[in-house]
């Protein structure tokens, strides 16, 4: 089945039985419409640039048309939820219910929002309206953005009022257990002065999937938002995703993503300095295998003024996997004293693996500084005989240096459970396990590192040799 015969597969009659089930408002099915169209007219890139290396998508959207009902998991709810840190609000979700969930109401107290579509639509449509009178995440900007947009029945709003610090971070863990297609979205709304992290996890069970994610945060004057998200889906798994960030005057946006599952993934992240002194900082992990294909790209668009925008994404690939990074620093007329710093690095395992990076440079003003690089490369040989001199053999050499090739992006995620959970997932991949990935104890090459964040915030950034 061809793209485009998957295409015809949904018309306006799906969205508006989507819409009808979920009890919409009418300004919110003329949005989905509008986004259906631009999916059927938009090509799979607009960039030049970047049309060249598009991945072949397919996927059957047929049952996107029906009701069908989830398929049973493979995997038992225990399991789903084993690792979660109880103390923290929570959800734990299949594709389409929530099986479990924990301190949410605590927050009503301090005016927190934390909820699903279901309760957005019915307690909080002037939010919502907010939020897409002004979408972050345009459906014109994006084909498969726009197929989101159109077809989203599960999504999650995350709103925090002026000055509220969160101490514990909010946690989504979702499991794709169905082969029907799953479209969801996030919002986050930071208002001014606030403090909060979104750690997300998405796993799948072993079956054809299909899963299609839009993030957006809206992070207001002074508000420091961080969010994280492991994606580990079954190997057979489409991935289509979408992330924005649009920051006002002195905001701050942290992201730490990575990189695990699925047949293909597509991932599209952008970070917009709209005010004065906003930053951002993304961090990316990649860990591919047997004919695993990741699509990434990330951009920083400078707007305003003494702005700072800081992306590294490592990658290791084995056997037969690919990747592509395409990055853009752009940099307005009105962007004086921007600092960006772009870098794409991948180690690969195999003869047959294959990696690519492309980072670019859009700059339209002075007193600026401006910095990408980009390299690709096997395990260095230097680093093996170190490692085996100290009594290691050959596979543990390498992965102990994959390890800590890793690391860096890995330390970002600010929580010591998660951070966990994807080294116990790099440790999987190296041996070929798959699924759900059960805890181990902490290794105590990481014990030491983990005392020191600001150090390693200075070395894989200011260590790059132009800041030297």
């Amino acid at each position: 089945m061809t793209q485009q015969q998957e295409a015809t597969e949904i018309g306006a009659e799906v969205v508006e039985r989507i819409s009808s089930s979920t009890g919409e408002p009418s300004w919110l099915k003329s949005f989905r419409l509008n986004a259906l169209q631009y999916y059927l007219d938009l090509p799979d890139e607009q960039s030049n640039l970047y049309s060249k290396y598009a991945l072949d998508i397919k996927f059957d959207l047929s049952s996107a048309s029906r009701h069908l009902p989830s398929e049973p998991s493979a995997a038992s709810m225990h399991e789903i939820a084993e690792g979660v840190d109880s103390k923290g609000p929570y959800y734990i979700t299949t594709r389409s219910e929530t099986i479990a969930s924990k301190n949410v109401k605590d927050l009503e107290t301090k005016g927190v929002i934390f909820c699903d579509f279901h309760e957005a639509l019915e307690k909080h449509t002037s939010i919502l309206k907010r939020i897409f009178e002004k979408k972050a995440i345009r459906p014109e900007s994006d084909k498969y953005a726009a197929l989101n947009s159109a077809l989203f029945s599960t999504a999650w709003l995350v709103y925090v009022p002026s000055g509220v610090q969160l101490e514990q971070p909010l946690r989504i863990r979702s499991y794709l257990n169905s082969k029907e297609p799953s479209f969801s979205q996030t919002w986050i709304l930071g208002e001014p002065e606030c403090s909060i992290s979104l750690q997300t996890e998405s796993y799948g069970a072993p079956i054809e999937g299909f899963a299609s994610e839009l993030v957006e945060a809206y992070v207001r004057e002074g508000a420091n938002v961080h969010y994280s998200n492991i994606q580990n889906y079954s190997e057979n798994t489409t991935v289509l995703e979408n992330k924005k960030a649009i920051c006002q005057k002195d905001s701050t946006i942290n992201w730490a993503l990575g990189y695990f599952g699925g047949r293909v993934t597509r991932a599209r992240l952008e970070s917009v300095f709209q005010g004065d002194g906003a930053s951002s900082e993304d961090v990316e992990v990649v860990f591919g295998d047997e004919s695993q294909k990741f699509d990434l790209v990330s951009d920083l668009s400078h707007v305003a003024r003494h702005t700072k925008g800081r992306i590294l994404a490592n990658s290791v690939l084995k056997d037969r996997s690919t990747s592509i990074f395409k990055g853009m620093i752009r940099i307005g007329h009105e962007a004086k004293n921007a600092n960006a710093y772009l870098a794409g690095h991948s180690i690969l395992l195999s003869p047959e693996a294959k990696s690519d990076a492309i980072p670019g440079l859009e700059i339209l003003t002075n007193d600026v500084k401006a910095t990408h690089s980009a390299s690709v490369a096997q395990i260095d040989d230097d680093q093996i005989f170190y490692m085996m001199t100290r009594g290691l053999p050959l596979d543990e050499a390498k992965k102990f240096i994959v390890l800590g090739f890793l690391e860096p992006g890995i330390s970002r995620i600010d929580s010591e459970d998660l951070r966990d959970t994807m080294r116990d997932l790099v440790e999987a991949k190296w041996y070929g396990k798959k699924g759900l990935v059960k805890k181990h104890r902490k290794e105590v090459l990481f014990e030491e590192e983990a005392q020191d964040q600001s150090k390693s915030r200075r070395d894989i950034f200011e260590g790059h040799y132009k800041y030297r």
